[in-house]
């Protein structure tokens, strides 16, 4: 009699353990995306917090003729040197939603000087970081007019021996090359500031 009572209590007791498991697993299934989604979100954060980053350290190297580094993680896509005098990282990452192209930092202006798109002196940032999709970053060197005597004055991207990184754990060496002066449609004088980017 104890052993059929043991049993019963024995199948019981795994029917439950079935029916929890079932339920977890039901859970976690319609949970698991939206747990991606938000991990993801906190990803795209802190590339927007690297890409300002990166754009400091550009700008300061540039002002100091000098060198600096940057760490950069990548867990998803890759970062690379355009040909626009742009930084670009791209990823493909499920979001909540896809950003509407935006502007982090700077301004787009869409005003060009020659072939440039040109920002003002004293008002504009050197660049602008834009955001779209789900994920790409640009960050866009802008030439920058002085109104007062028609000089420009733009930081240079060059790449150094490699101008890429994909996955993996980065330094980017931001170094100042040189300080050339040359004749670009639409400015007096361009003095632009060269630099070099290299994804170790």
């Amino acid at each position: 009699m104890n052993s059929k009572k043991s049993q019963e209590t024995l199948i019981g007791f795994m029917a439950l353990l079935a029916i929890g498991l079932v339920v977890i697993t039901a859970v976690f299934t319609w949970a698991w995306p939206n747990i991606q989604k938000a991990q993801n979100q906190d990803e795209v954060f802190r590339l927007e917090n690297r890409m300002v980053e990166l754009h400091n350290a550009i700008k300061r190297a540039a002002s100091e003729q000098g060198m600096l580094t940057v760490p950069f993680t990548i867990k998803k896509g890759s970062l690379f040197l355009s040909t626009n005098n742009s930084i670009t990282y791209k990823g493909n990452f499920r979001l909540p939603q896809a950003y509407q192209e935006r502007i982090l930092l700077g301004n787009r202006t869409g005003v060009y000087v020659g072939a440039h798109e040109a920002g003002t002196l004293g008002k504009d940032e050197p660049a602008y970081l834009m955001e779209r999709g789900s994920i790409e970053f640009v960050l866009k060197y802008l030439m920058l007019n002085n109104t007062a005597d028609g000089k420009c004055y733009q930081i240079s991207l060059r790449s150094g021996d490699q101008g890429a990184a994909g996955k993996g754990d980065h330094i980017i060496f931001v170094k100042w090359i040189e300080e050339n002066t040359t004749v670009v449609s639409g400015c007096n004088t361009t003095t632009q500031q060269i630099m070099s980017i290299n994804m170790q």
